[in-house]
């Protein structure tokens, strides 16, 4: 029986359908369930690349914490409906190319259905990886050193750059000794970089970057011989009009006789113009001058006894003209007042002893005194008196410059519309404030006025108090050198060789009760470099600031639509070359510059405890140099950006994340 069922064919048939049909079934399984595994995992790859992101980002904004990444990521996870752990890992990123990566791990299972006839196993492993690179992000340099064979950006001797929000960079090295720092999230340099001491460092919570670069280009510039910014184009196109000023000629008078108002009532009134009458009043030694129409007067010299007071047409004619062939002598006498008018003085204006000095608006052409009047030969105006005072709105021309020592005052025009156009002493000085000297220049911004000065504006002894008009351009053909306290009008100042602001002597100075050194709003100094001074420290610069000024201020324009002030953004503009630059020492303390600071040819040197800019780094200053060099305990800052000036100031771009994996 046995044998009979072994040889009946007909079962093997069935045997064989079992072993295929569970064959069948566990392929079915794999396949259905290796598809549903790969959609798991794809799943879990789109939740680790945006887990790797998010704890990136976490990461780099949170002070590099890895508590954050990690809850990041995991939240990230949870949000997706994923109930595996998420492992966040800060590794090295697969690209190669230096940077930080944040590794994001995800690990999930799928349970196995039909799969189970196959094996024993319940579930499938699914796993995904994802790889989110940390790029740092760069900033726009606010300190730069642009000379590719210079000492680049050099820190010696207890000193600091604070640029918190702004970049570093040198084209050349970048060398930090120690005892000093560089607090910044971004540098960037050429060729070495050198920092025994780890001086550079990151300010509270932020990242440091620091990167090897390619020499850049010149960020205001950019490369090649012809600068493409149009502020600095015009600029630069300013200063061959500005070398070509010359004294501006004498005015030319009809000879007229000489008068001296003294205690000779018949002599006096006999030389008197024709069309003037004088009355004397003897117990107060004063003369009282009428004159009927408009002129023009006729005089020769002009001059005053000792103790005499002179009031000559003070209610005539804005007409009226006066013409004086000879010079107007006041270097004795106690008071003289003109009303307003023209006056052609051929040869200048002599003011002496305590003497006070008055006119009305109008237009003053004025010669020079003849030599050895002034102690300086080839004055137009020599003042040594107490105060003289020009009315306003008032034109003024002068052959000459003007010579205001020690203790006395000047003030030239009154109003906004005034206009000068000054000539040159035999010293080469537009004007020479002495020590103590006090002198105004009204504003010039109307209509064509002028502010142009032929020679060298001097503002030499220490103690003055100068006021200079605000005004579209002030022109000087010759240097600035200030030892007082000088408060610069608006505008743009284009001076033909250099600006010294406390070269060996001076200081801040008291003037009208107020503390000042030098005070420049919407200032931006143009600056040719056609000669160079030796600066306290003993380098050969065309800007310099020592000699204890302790408040210097020079804010650039800020707005491009003010008409006084086209060049936003800019606090100088150097040459393009020559190879000198600034220096500030010998207890230059508390400089405040905003703006840029362009000087592409030539290097900057701060020493002997100098600071230039706000080192808490709240200053909008941007300093391009050929190289940067502090010692001495010297400090500088910035962080901002500005308005008009291309590649400036802060703006850091955020960190960039990349998948890359």
């Amino acid at each position: 029986m046995v044998k009979a069922l072994f040889a009946d064919k007909r079962g093997g048939i069935s045997l064989l359908s079992i072993f295929l049909i569970i064959g069948l079934i566990g392929c079915s399984a794999l396949a259905v369930e290796y598809g549903r595994g790969l959609l798991s995992q794809a799943e879990d790859q789109r939740v680790a690349d945006l887990a790797a992101y998010s704890a990136a980002s976490v990461y780099s904004n949170n002070g590099n914490s890895t508590t954050d990444m990690t809850a990041a990521a995991n939240n990230v996870a949870t949000l997706n409906g994923l109930s595996g752990d998420a492992t966040a890992s800060i590794v090295t990123s697969p690209s190669g190319d230096g940077n930080s990566a944040v590794k994001v791990v995800i690990k999930t299972t799928d349970p196995l259905d039909l799969a189970r006839v196959l094996g024993n196993h319940t579930s499938l492993p699914v796993s995904a990886l994802s790889y989110a690179e940390i790029v740092p992000g760069s900033a726009q340099g606010c300190i730069m050193a642009l000379n590719g064979s210079g000492t680049g950006i050099t820190l010696t001797g207890g000193t600091s750059i604070s640029a918190s929000n702004c970049a570093v960079v040198s084209n050349n090295q970048v060398s930090v000794h120690c005892g000093d720092t560089i607090t910044t999230q971004y540098l960037d340099y050429a060729t070495t970089l050198s920092d025994s001491c780890s001086g550079i460092k990151a300010p509270s919570g932020k990242t440091l970057s620091e990167k090897k670069i390619s020499p850049i280009s010149d960020p205001i510039c950019g490369s090649g011989g012809t600068c493409s910014d149009p502020s600095v184009v015009t600029a630069r196109n300013r200063l061959p009009t500005v070398v070509a000023l010359s004294n501006p000629a004498a005015p030319v008078v009809p000879s007229g006789t000489n008068i001296n108002f003294g205690y000779s009532v018949s002599t006096t009134t006999s030389a008197l113009p024709t069309g003037c009458t004088g009355t004397f009043n003897s117990s107060s030694n004063t003369w009282t001058v009428t004159c009927v129409g408009t002129g023009p007067f006729k005089m020769g010299t002009f001059s005053l006894s000792g103790g005499i007071t002179v009031n000559f047409n003070t209610s005539g004619s804005a007409s009226a003209v006066y013409d004086f062939s000879g010079m107007l002598d006041f270097s004795s006498g106690a008071a003289l007042s003109f009303g307003p008018g023209t006056f052609n003085i051929a040869q200048g204006i002599l003011t002496g002893g305590g003497s006070t000095l008055t006119f009305g608006a109008g237009t003053f052409n004025i010669g020079t005194l003849p030599n050895k009047k002034c102690s300086v030969n080839g004055e137009s105006i020599c003042h040594t008196g107490t105060l003289a005072t020009f009315g306003g709105p008032s034109t003024f021309t002068l052959s000459g410059g003007i010579y205001v020592p020690g203790g006395y005052k000047l003030v030239m025009g009154s109003g906004s519309t005034n206009s000068f156009n000054i000539g040159a002493d035999a010293n080469g000085d537009s004007l020479n404030a002495g020590g103590g000297g006090n002198v105004t220049f009204a504003d010039a911004t109307g209509t064509g006025d002028l502010f142009q000065m032929a020679g060298n504006f001097d503002n030499g002894g220490g103690g003055s108090c100068l006021t200079v008009s605000a005004a579209a351009n002030h022109d000087i053909n010759g240097h600035m050198s200030i030892t007082g306290g000088v408060t610069l009008g608006a505008g743009v100042y284009t001076i033909d060789d250099y600006v010294a602001i406390g070269n060996g002597s001076g200081g801040n100075v008291t003037c009208n009760g107020v503390s000042v050194g030098v005070i420049a709003n919407d200032v931006t100094f143009v600056i040719g470099g056609n000669a160079t001074v030796s600066c306290a420290d003993g380098t050969t610069e065309i800007f310099c600031i020592g000699a204890g000024y302790s408040s210097v201020s020079i804010t650039a324009p800020t707005s491009a639509t003010d008409a006084l002030d086209p060049y936003q953004g800019f606090a100088m503009i150097g040459p393009a070359t020559g190879g000198a630059g600034a220096d500030f020492s010998n207890g230059a303390s508390s400089t405040k510059i905003s703006g840029a600071f362009y000087l592409p040819s030539g290097p900057v040197v701060l020493s002997g405890a100098a600071t230039v800019g706000d080192t808490s780094g709240s200053d909008c200053l941007q300093l391009i140099a050929s190289q940067v060099t502090l010692s001495g305990g010297t400090a500088t800052g910035s962080s901002c950006t500005l308005a008009g000036v291309p590649g400036s100031g802060a703006g850091a771009s955020s960190t960039t994340i990349t998948l890359v994996q």
